[in-house]
């Protein structure tokens, strides 16, 4: 469902280069944390426009082991979207999430 290879926007990016400087999370470890972090909070995408540039990675990388639960999520929290859109829906997420943790100091106060 989502595309093999993926990029966050700009401003997750230095969000979550942020909270790798505060924590030394890698930025794909954060963006997994953003984007569950998003989920629990109830944010929901609206389907606005998000701008990807940041770090191409494949999805895997992204994801890791968590491939199929996050695309399980997106799934149920939107169950009409296009294929396309659920890259956008996961990059909004990010965006929501990486904000909400980028000052974070300690891996376990961002839950």
């Amino acid at each position: 469902m989502l595309p093999q290879k993926m990029k966050i926007s700009d401003k997750a990016f230095n969000s979550l280069r942020r909270l790798s400087i505060n924590t030394g999370l890698t930025v794909n470890i954060g963006a997994r944390l953003a984007f569950f972090s998003s989920i629990e909070r109830g944010y929901t995408w609206q389907g606005e426009e998000i701008e990807v540039k940041q770090r191409e990675l494949d999805k895997y990388t992204w994801l890791g082991e968590h491939v199929s639960l996050v695309e399980m999520l997106l799934k149920q929290k939107y169950p009409n979207l296009d294929e396309k859109d659920y890259y956008k829906a996961w990059a909004s997420h990010i965006d929501d999430g990486a904000i909400t943790i980028e000052t974070k100091t300690n891996i376990f106060s961002i839950f």
